[in-house]
């Protein structure tokens, strides 16, 4: 009676867990893809890359006010002029989903590709 008892309790204990859902806890990766998506719809194709006309990348790091706007940019290239052009591309732009911490620094990298 007992082993059938036990046996009733871990059948019963597996059918419940076959039909539980997964806890979902963060999604850091979509978060930046968002992030890096919002902020490529604001920037062109910088004059500076234009003479050699190839691709590249660059990191930008920046805060975002309780606005939601992009504020304090830092762009990390060698090349003053883009860094100037991105600086005023994005500076003030808005961003979805991140004005809750403002204290929050944000590390994104940036793709052109020549048009």
């Amino acid at each position: 009676m007992k082993k059938n008892f036990a046996l009733l309790m871990l059948v019963g204990f597996l059918a419940t867990q076959a039909y539980a859902a997964p806890i979902k806890t963060s999604r850091p990766k979509a978060t930046k893809a968002t992030l890096e998506n919002q902020l490529a719809k604001y920037v062109s194709y910088p004059d500076a890359l234009k003479p050699t006309q190839q691709a590249g990348v660059v990191v930008i790091q920046f805060k975002v006010n309780t606005a939601s706007e992009l504020c304090q940019l830092e762009v990390f290239s060698q090349n003053e002029q883009l860094n100037n052009t991105l600086i005023r591309q994005l500076t003030g732009k808005k961003i979805n989903g991140y004005g809750s911490d403002s204290g929050e620094v944000h590390t994104v990298r940036l793709r052109f590709q020549p048009d």
